[in-house]
């Protein structure tokens, strides 16, 4: 059985994916020991907008998973870049 989204759904997911992108660059932003909290409250933040968008509790609960998901796994990728690209950084300043 196929569910298909509602208009407040679709609409809250259409934002809340674009705005990922900076939501990343935001949170990776903070040292790595305050990412954790950042995240937590960017899920808290989505599910208030989505309540705004006027998605019920369980979809609003339901679709910030599914954002929150695709958000952490973001912030991961950017935060293993910065990383390497610290390392190579600090490779190619000169010692002395």
């Amino acid at each position: 059985m196929t569910m298909t989204l509602g208009s407040e759904e679709e609409n809250f997911l259409e934002v809340a994916v674009a705005a990922i992108p900076r939501i990343t660059e935001i949170i990776t932003a903070f040292p790595a020991e305050y990412r954790s909290g950042a995240l937590e409250t960017a899920e808290r933040r989505y599910i208030e907008a989505a309540r705004d968008f006027g998605c019920t509790e369980v979809a609003a609960r339901t679709k910030v998973s599914e954002v929150m998901h695709n958000l952490q796994l973001q912030v991961e990728r950017r935060g293993a870049v910065n990383r390497t690209l610290e390392t190579l950084l600090g490779k190619l300043k000169p010692s002395g």
